[in-house]
């Protein structure tokens, strides 16, 4: 076997890719060492498969560096259109030979030996640029608003199927809070303070239907009750963060309902879900 677990550079997609010509290089290497006619023909399937596989790949591979901001992304194309080309005059020297067994060689010595330069060093700086990406988003320093943003998202991500692209903080909206349900959390232990989360109709009946299946016609106990846990979940996962993060351990009791008002209005902010407006405030004492 070529393939080596050291080569996967934290990236499903081009690892399992990776894996895949790998494994036909070696079958190809394989075939090399058979006799003559079979030798020809499956070396002539390997070498269509490989063409059009590594084609793919690298594409692929292109359109998820371009997605991550990937800084080295025109020199690692370069590499790729180079190599391609040399495929494309190997493919042509062996055809013109009828696949003599010294041209088929050639080409997989070349294959075999840029393919794994290429995965152990050039693309493993791809898995870095991800790593280090994610290191440095892990240690950004994170505001108190920011973590109880970052809990409410991530809750209804997991919960309610949506999508993280749709979800944002924004400053002004036009959303109507007539008849919303407003929630208070207090935070205890190394915390003093309060959360309430107020959800608007519009947004109730989204996320009712998303996990339950069905469009709520009133406001009764089954919805509050899922209501109360959302909010219950996104303090706990709040006071996660802060744990985690800034060393503070807090607790929560259990959610209550208020009025809307009992929110601190310097304190709120608003939450685009991508299926309605949720209001947050957070009073830390």
């Amino acid at each position: 076997m070529l393939w080596k677990e050291e080569f996967c550079i934290g990236v499903e997609m081009i690892d399992r890719q990776h894996k895949e010509l790998f494994d036909k290089v070696y079958e190809l290497l394989n075939e090399i060492n058979d006799s003559v006619d079979h030798r020809r023909d499956e070396c002539i399937a390997a070498i269509l498969f490989l063409k059009d596989y590594a084609v793919k790949h690298f594409a692929a591979e292109e359109a998820y560096q371009e997605s991550i901001g990937y800084p080295e992304y025109e020199e690692h194309k370069k590499l790729h259109v180079k190599f391609v080309q040399s495929v494309l005059d190997h493919e042509k020297k062996m055809t013109a030979s009828n696949f003599a067994e010294k041209d088929v060689k050639e080409f997989a010595g070349m294959l075999v030996t840029w393919l794994l330069y290429h995965v152990a060093d050039t693309d493993q700086k791809i898995g870095g640029f991800v790593k280090k990406a994610k290191r440095e988003q892990q240690q950004k320093i994170h505001t108190h608003s920011e973590f109880l943003q970052n809990s409410v998202f991530e809750v209804l991500l997991k919960m309610a199927g949506l999508e993280i692209k749709d979800m944002k903080k924004i400053e002004t909206h036009d959303e109507s809070f007539e008849g919303s349900v407003a929630i208070l959390v207090e935070l205890t232990q190394n915390l003093s303070g309060f959360i309430v989360l107020t959800y608007p109709m519009a947004f109730i009946k989204n996320l009712i239907q998303k996990i339950m299946g069905f469009i709520p016609e009133t406001i009764d106990e089954l919805v509050i009750s899922a209501l109360f846990e959302v909010s219950n979940i996104v303090s706990g996962k709040f006071c996660g963060l802060l744990a985690s993060e800034k060393g503070i351990v807090g607790d929560i009791t259990p959610p209550r309902m208020v009025t809307k008002s009992d929110a601190v209005p310097e304190e709120m902010f608003a939450l685009d879900t991508g299926i309605g407006i949720v209001e947050a405030a957070l009073v830390l004492n």
